[in-house]
């Protein structure tokens, strides 16, 4: 159960032209409550007060980001305590009583030097002295958060902040915020130009925990790899299809399928129906599996009847058409079913198989995902033809891709395919907002190049990640899907959120594999963003994956790996989710 304090003490001022005249106040806050990015504390003088008298406070904001338990203590005329004041108002007093009681975060958030910069002025020394007295009294092993400080006697405070940022560039355990900055843009009310008003109190608060948030929420390496199962068969190679519709329940007599029950495939009985349908040594399928006219939010996997899978092939929203691609093994009874978790009407096409041996084609991964066109870049076209010969070492007859729509005048789909044999089937379903993405395995055509064609108008950007041909060098290995990454719970050993512009390195296959395919699921992240997932050789300008500010986005990865680790960067912060579906190696 979580308990938060407050106590007011020497509370003898009043808010006045939005500045505290009661310079003698103090506010302590406590937090009890345990979050999943740790404990923070808090410190500073009265600019700081504000934040913890105006709710929702600097520590209401930081419990709602994930953070916890908080000490919180402000106090009008506190000083860093390199300076003659009594302990009340010596901020280093309070680390060392609170470190003496067993409470020592890794994180610190400092607000401090309004004060400071009095005793100083001019003088840059003594600034960068009063900073370090803080930073000492915290000691090694931290990761200090310090606004930069406004203030009406300008020779004074440009003086504090030059030395904030002189430490800060000598060390890497002070983080500097440019709170002035913010200050001068924000149209802040202030009499003083240093205290604000309490709407400005509680602006800043949220500014504070969201700049905060961002600069530390990072995933840290908690455990190991997950214990990767069993191969299901041998080796496989492929073979490319011309994408076939294998089921659609918005015409089947079955209709929708509902919650918590599963849509049965058997490969037999659809034989018939699909041109070169699926042959009997087939090991695994190649699908892309769509949710349409679903009534609430909720995810359909995919994989054998008698195994489901543990993680989620795509996550669906109430109402919205979307679709991704997957790679799932073939039962015993020559079946694959897919699982829903709320009622949709699902809509399954064929996009290649994989046979046992040596009958398919073998697949050669780029070391670095390429990308391939960019309308952005080019202009829009209703329909692209994409050469992908150039940046394969061989000739090909298929290429595993990954297409994005950017901002589309509506509803919409993809198509993509030899551009003499458009298909009937859709390899990427759009809606106008955030970009969508979704890969593919493509047939292309003698020269190398395929097409892609929008139902109605959108940008389109292709990324290229592998091709197909008989001089191949890998074959694939099928498994049932195995959850190998998820940030929120630590699985796979990282953990408690995947950070801005980090690049953990996951184990997703064997040592021994050269490649992986897999889906990877983008949760929730702060804005607009994507994931893109490479085998920790150099920085790809590729996506795999995309989702808008608060929304889950998921799409099936087929990308080279280094020793059987996958690494993978989010724009955003996120959490990030990988589920295995099988490797490629050298047989």
């Amino acid at each position: 159960m979580s308990k938060l304090t407050a106590t007011t003490l020497l509370c003898v001022g009043l808010v006045v032209g939005g500045s505290h005249e009661g310079v003698e106040a103090a506010t302590e806050i406590t937090v009890d409550r345990a979050g999943p990015l740790g404990p923070v504390t808090v410190i500073g003088d009265s600019v700081l007060l504000g934040a913890g008298l105006y709710g929702p406070t600097l520590p209401d904001q930081l419990s709602a980001r994930g953070w916890g338990p908080i000490r919180f203590r402000a106090a009008g005329s506190a000083t860093s305590g390199k300076f003659p004041v009594a302990d009340e108002y010596r901020s280093s007093f309070w680390i060392d009583r609170w470190q003496s009681q067993g409470w020592d975060p890794r994180h610190v958030i400092v607000n401090l030097g309004v004060n400071d910069s009095g005793f100083c002025g001019t003088d840059l020394a003594c600034a960068v002295d009063s900073i370090m007295h803080v930073v000492e009294s915290i000691g090694p092993g931290h990761e200090i958060w310090w606004p930069t400080i406004t203030k009406s006697s300008t020779s004074a405070r440009d003086t504090f902040n030059r030395a904030l940022r002189v430490v800060d560039a000598e060390r890497d355990d002070v983080h500097v915020w440019d709170w002035l900055a913010e200050f001068d843009a924000g149209g802040y009310r202030s009499g003083d130009q240093v205290h604000l008003d309490p709407d400005g109190y509680r602006r800043r608060s949220d500014r504070m925990a969201t700049e905060f948030t961002e600069r530390f929420s990072v995933a840290r390496r908690t455990g190991g790899d997950v214990a990767l199962p069993t191969p299901t068969t041998d080796a496989s190679t492929f073979v490319v299809r011309t994408p076939q519709r294998l089921v659609d329940t918005r015409v089947a007599t079955t209709g929708p399928v509902r919650a918590g029950s599963r849509l049965r495939i058997d490969l037999d009985d659809v034989a018939d129906d699909v041109p070169d349908g699926v042959p009997d040594d087939a090991t695994a399928v190649a699908l892309h599996v769509t949710s349409a006219r679903a009534t609430g939010d909720g995810h359909l996997s995919t994989g054998p009847c008698d195994a489901p899978p543990s993680g989620a092939t795509l996550n669906f929203r109430s109402g919205r058409p979307i679709g991704a691609p997957t790679v799932t093994p073939i039962g015993d009874d020559r079946t694959v079913c897919v699982f829903a978790s709320e009622d949709t009407d699902v809509v399954v096409d064929l996009q290649g198989v994989f046979v046992a041996g040596s009958a398919g084609e073998r697949m050669s991964p780029l070391e670095t995902p390429s990308r391939l066109h960019d309308t952005r870049r080019t202009g829009r076209l209703q329909r692209v033809v994409v050469d992908a010969a150039a940046a394969l070492a061989g000739p090909v007859d298929a290429v595993a891709v990954n297409l994005t729509s950017v901002g589309p005048d509506g509803i919409g789909f993809l198509t993509a395919s030899r551009c003499d044999d458009p298909p009937g089937t859709a390899a990427l379903n759009f809606a106008p907002g955030a970009p969508v993405s979704s890969s593919a395995f493509v047939p292309v055509g003698a020269d190398g190049t395929f097409c892609v064609d929008a139902s109605i108008g959108t940008d389109i950007v292709v990324d290229l990640t592998a091709g197909f041909g008989r001089d191949g060098d890998l074959a694939y290995v099928p498994i049932v899907a195995t959850r190998t990454l998820d940030t929120r719970d630590g699985t796979g050993g990282w953990a408690p959120v995947h950070g801005a512009d980090q690049t953990p390195d996951v184990g997703v296959a064997p040592s021994t594999a050269a490649a992986v395919t897999g889906t990877l699921t983008l949760v929730r992240p702060v804005s607009t963003g994507f994931a893109t997932a490479f085998g920790c050789v150099g920085a790809p300008p590729t996506s795999s994956a995309n989702a808008g500010a608060g929304v889950i986005g998921a799409n099936s990865v087929t990308t080279s790996v280094t020793n059987g680790r996958m690494c993978l960067t989010s724009s955003a912060r996120a959490q990030t989710v990988f589920d295995t579906n099988g490797w490629w190696i050298d047989a």
